[in-house]
């Protein structure tokens, strides 16, 4: 099976790596246009079967012929509209083929594609990695299982994994870009069955991580698809929720009132320039990854509602670290190892089933089971409780 990997950053490489490891058959491209990142993937994957290409994937005729040569592309891009255009562009023109999307920010945009991908023969599943994407999942699977699924929180955190070993407890797992703008923008929950805004940098809540200790817990605006998918099923409370070690969102929310995460201009001799892009090179540097200090990633989804007759509550956690031999962050894996499993479950996939389809709608019942199998040999476990 051939592989195409668009975009050889963080997750992309990692994505790569996973599918080699576990398919002795495949061979996979990595395109990127930025030199640097190919280097890295080159690094990381010293394999015969890995080809590095220097690509622009706006060039859409160039995009469609080289999705046209592999089995299966993988999108770990930048989110903007731009790429998500010329993504879908490209898999219309090349047809007869399928894709999978690391997370994404625009969700809703995916769908406007859907007809074209129809028509094309392409199957895409977008919003795979850890949170959107394995936790949308378990809550299709909990709405699945469940006569009448009534609840489903989402509680997830990529962290240091003891409390005062880093700056302001916390340690660069993702993209900064990512993490600044959930601090800094409303949350879309369901409560009592409609769609509330929460404010941001809010805690309301603790939660005991095994082995650990008690984290603080906020509302993020994570749910993306689910407030789609879940819309009409009689489902009353449903948010996604980030983990942090308390004390961390009152020091980010002084931070916010006083104007450092702002994202409008504002003129320093001269320069215009946006505070919290300032406060972005600033959190890049104090909180740079240090091999030798483990980060964590932790995810637990509750679910809860009737099932054969009675109110019951069910439980997936996964927890894993990072891996300071490779050089790979908890939430690298945690986020890359779903994509790599899910784009080596679609490839095989050969039930006509086609357009963009969410996580949450295709990875459940047998295929869920499958999902969590391969994740075990990964060693991330997903225990039910």
């Amino acid at each position: 099976m051939k592989y195409l990997v668009l975009g050889a950053g963080l997750q992309g490489r990692v994505v790569g790596y996973d599918i080699l490891n576990f398919d002795k058959d495949a061979k996979v491209v990595y395109a990127d246009v930025d030199h640097e990142n190919l280097e890295l993937a080159k690094e990381l994957v010293p394999d015969p079967r890995a080809s590095f290409v220097e690509f622009d994937v706006l060039d859409v005729d160039k995009t469609a012929a080289l999705m046209r040569d592999n089995d299966v592309s993988i999108i770990c891009l930048p989110h903007g509209l731009e790429y998500t255009n010329a993504v879908y562009e490209g898999l219309a023109k090349a047809g007869n083929t399928h894709a999978v999307f690391s997370d994404f920010w625009q969700w809703d945009k995916h769908h406007e594609h859907h007809q074209a991908l129809v028509d094309a023969k392409v199957l895409a599943i977008p919003g795979l990695g850890i949170a959107p994407g394995f936790a949308n999942i378990c809550i299709g699977q909990l709405e699945h299982e469940f006569d009448q699924l009534e609840e489903g929180i989402i509680y997830v955190g990529g962290i240091p994994a003891e409390k005062g070993t880093c700056p302001l407890d916390y340690m660069e797992a993702f993209s900064l870009e990512a993490m600044l703008d959930m601090y800094i923008t409303p949350s879309t929950v369901f409560e009592d069955g409609e769609p509330v805004v929460k404010p941001n940098l809010e805690v309301f809540d603790m939660i005991q991580i095994p082995g650990h200790g008690l984290a603080e817990v906020f509302y993020t605006d994570g749910l993306c698809s689910l407030t789609k998918t879940m819309a009409g099923k009689g489902i009353k409370k449903l948010a996604e929720t980030t983990l942090r070690w308390p004390g961390h969102l009152a020091k980010m929310r002084e931070l916010e009132e006083i104007g450092f995460f702002s994202t409008e201009e504002i003129e320093v001799n001269g320069v215009k320039l946006r505070p919290i892009d300032v406060s972005e090179v600033i959190f890049r540097k104090l909180w740079k990854k240090v091999w030798g200090v483990r980060d964590m990633t932790y995810l637990l989804v509750v679910g809860k509602g009737l099932l054969n007759g009675k109110y019951v509550e069910k439980k997936y956690e996964l927890k894993t670290y990072s891996d300071d031999e490779n050089k790979l962050t908890s939430m690298e894996l945690a986020t890359a190892y779903p994509i790599a499993i899910g784009a080596m479950m679609a490839a095989k996939d050969n039930s006509g089933l086609y357009g963009v389809i969410d996580p949450e709608s295709y990875f459940i019942g047998e295929k869920f089971d499958e999902m969590v199998a391969h994740l075990g040999e990964r060693g991330l476990y997903v225990y039910e409780k």
